[in-house]
């Protein structure tokens, strides 16, 4: 190395140039390099953001019903609800649900060893509930669609509680709300949701379910039927929903 050449490593004038210029092309290639690394431009994700946080829904759907061993049970009818979501941390949101249902049951008599049933008679329901929805896609929407899974707790009542000639009362009772569903986004403010839900409850039977008719035979369920029956009442709904943010 010349003289020269080592005066100008002494006093640093190469050092600088070789920095200023490695700085120069680290700042002028990293663009190229980074788009090539990055999963897809954001304009043609199919992940977008949620922008809102809750949602108000009305839907229309169908109650299938369970008409239990006894056949008293809650028949098939039109559901009409509305529902509230709230965005709580990560992907979980908060619900709360209350519907009508225009259920209708049978009435079973079976009094002086004879069986006596009648109907169907409306029993509309009101099925009212809390629950806690986790987002698949997180706060995020894949191709416009944001499916969740679910659970509830709640309460599904007759509008007007009876108690039939044989002892069994229709009245309110605690139900577990398992629920599937997807939002579909039609537009920043408007989406189209779809609901899966099973409205899961007991009945209990009556001792006069139990009897014996004139000929020695089980009346209405024989001894070794159990007393209670935990029922599953699935229901499907198709609803639109408002969203927007506090």
């Amino acid at each position: 190395m010349s003289n020269e050449m080592a005066l100008r490593w002494s006093d640093g004038r190469v050092v600088r140039r070789c920095l200023a210029a490695a700085a120069f092309l680290l700042t002028a290639c990293p663009p190229v390099r980074l788009s090539a690394q990055v999963g897809h431009d954001p304009s043609r994700s199919p992940f977008h953001d949620l922008t809102t946080t809750q949602g108000f829904s009305l839907s229309l759907g169908r109650f299938a019903g369970n008409r239990t061993v006894a056949g008293v049970g809650a028949r098939p009818g039109i559901l009409v609800g509305v529902r509230f979501d709230t965005r709580l941390s990560g992907p979980a949101d908060l619900w709360a649900s209350v519907a009508r249902i225009a259920s209708s049951r049978r009435v079973v008599d079976p009094t002086d060893t004879v069986l006596e049933v009648t109907g169907p008679v409306d029993m509309p329901l009101i099925a009212a509930d809390l629950g806690i929805a986790l987002n698949l896609t997180g706060a995020k929407t894949w191709h416009g669609i944001a499916p969740f899974v679910g659970i509830g707790l709640g309460i599904l009542a007759p509008t007007k509680a009876a108690t039939d000639p044989g002892g069994y009362r229709a009245a309110s009772n605690f139900s577990f709300v398992p629920t599937l569903g997807t939002r579909v986004v039609l537009g920043r403010s408007l989406a189209m949701r779809l609901d899966a839900r099973d409205y899961y409850f007991r009945y209990e039977w009556p001792l006069a379910y139990y009897g014996l008719d004139a000929d020695g035979n089980p009346l209405l369920l024989d001894e070794s039927t159990p007393d209670r029956q935990w029922t599953h009442n699935v229901a499907l709904s198709v609803g639109l929903t408002y969203t927007f943010t506090f």
